[in-house]
């Protein structure tokens, strides 16, 4: 009774908008207005409020889809302390200016949840199985926050889904939510004797994220954390994220956390820009008298190809539009696409060259993680998550269409990408953070 009295001037306002003065796009319903404005309002109370306030306020469940199940278990420290010994291989280049406090854990575990229907997923040859990352700017919401989108997927998508709570920002610095995510896909290689489940085929593995959730693991539109793109500072777009040229690590009341956060970023700063030893990832613009722009990483950007078959899913109205169009082009022609011109010289020593196989797609008059509301591009979006997953686990046993760039309208019929959507692709100022 209390949260419908706290809302109901929102629900009035929006309510009253729709009607007298139409909805921001034709195709939105007065559910989808009403939920796109919740979002608004929950994002702009951020300037009043603590990182830990916002962070609760964001963490509210969302409701499960009819006939799903939701097991919630934990996943062992152990996996956790297995993805370190790769982690620490892979980022050795970088262990000089990276907090090592990642390494030290404060739990006995991982909160994680299946998510499924009661099919008889154990004795299906090809099990089908998604790792999913929930999205909430890196620093807010959980797996409960998504079990809307979850349940959904499981139910669609005939898998099961494996939720976790990644470790968030500002309170844990990259990578501690990279670790927990390669913990988790280490249980799924190799569960626990009580378990359930005999260990998977890595072939029958689709990872999913949302927004950041996706960025945890470089997969998502959200990958440049610089804000860059031209997209993402456009107010036209009808996205309920806000105009974060000031980043999102300066918008909320100093607190424990924040304070933190700032001492820590202060020294790490320091030691990118002055570093003599590994590669140079440095640019003049990241030098910023508020800091870094993000709660969750330093500020830098990166992207990479000769990665597992992609499916990038963005919707036209979304601040980070622009950076699924250009990843999805550099992950599937990086010969071409070669990002930041500071950059540019690494390219020839990298060993992330092959071309991916990826698919994009743009959905008219959508937001950011437009999944979360009733609409025909939902529909239409699940479709193709289905279709995706089912062709790269072999369900179809039917091979992955060439690479390609696609403009889906709200009748769910494809096209090539406008004139307008390319401009991106001739962008000279990528990674280069806005004066």
């Amino acid at each position: 009774m209390v949260d419908f009295l706290k809302s109901s001037p929102l629900l009035i306002s929006t309510t009253t908008k729709h009607y007298f003065n139409g909805p921001p796009r034709p195709s939105w319903d007065l559910k989808f207005h009403i939920n796109w404005s919740k979002l608004i309002s929950l994002l702009e109370s951020a300037n009043t409020k603590t990182i830990e306030q916002m962070q609760q306020d964001g963490s509210n469940p969302a409701p499960v889809q009819a006939d799903v199940m939701i097991n919630e278990f934990k996943i062992d420290n152990k996996y956790r302390h297995e993805a370190q010994v790769h982690l620490d291989k892979i980022l050795k280049p970088y262990e000089h200016v990276l907090d090592p406090e990642w390494k030290n854990l404060k739990d006995d575990g991982i909160n994680s949840e299946w998510v499924q229907v009661n099919d008889g997923w154990e004795k299906k040859e090809i099990k089908k199985t998604i790792l999913y990352l929930h999205g909430g700017v890196y620093f807010m919401h959980s797996k409960e926050t998504h079990r809307n989108i979850t349940s959904s997927l499981a139910k669609i998508t005939n898998a099961r889904v494996l939720a976790i709570n990644y470790r968030l920002a500002p309170q844990n610095q990259f990578p501690a939510a990279l670790q927990d995510v390669l913990a988790a896909y280490l249980y799924l290689l190799n569960p626990s004797k009580d378990s359930g489940f005999e260990p998977l085929n890595p072939k029958n593995i689709v990872v999913c994220g949302d927004s950041a959730g996706g960025g945890v693991i470089g997969l998502s539109p959200w990958v440049d954390l610089t804000i860059s793109m031209p997209s993402i500072l456009n107010d036209e777009c009808a996205d309920y994220i806000p105009n974060l040229k000031w980043g999102t690590a300066t918008i909320f009341i100093e607190s424990q956390a924040s304070e933190d956060c700032k001492e820590k970023d202060a020294v790490l700063a320091a030691k990118i820009k002055n570093q003599n030893l590994g590669p140079k990832i440095w640019h003049d613009s990241f030098d910023r008298p508020n800091g870094r722009l993000h709660f969750y990483v330093n500020n830098e950007t990166e992207s990479l190809s000769d990665l597992p078959p992609l499916l990038l899913i963005a919707g036209d109205d979304e601040r980070n539009r622009d950076e699924a169009i250009y990843f999805a082009h550099r992950s599937a022609e990086p010969t071409k696409y070669k990002g930041p011109s500071y950059n540019a010289g690494k390219f020839e020593k990298s060993p992330f060259q092959t071309l991916t196989n990826t698919t994009l797609e743009i959905y008219e008059e959508m937001p950011n993680v437009f999944q979360m509301m009733e609409h025909a591009c939902t529909t239409k979006s699940y479709e193709r998550m289905t279709e995706f997953i089912n062709r790269v686990t072999n369900t179809l046993n039917e091979p992955l269409p060439p690479s390609s760039y696609n403009y889906v309208n709200v009748k769910g019929e494809f096209s090539p990408l406008k004139e307008y959507h390319k401009k991106v692709l001739n962008w000279k100022n990528i990674g280069i953070v806005p004066s």
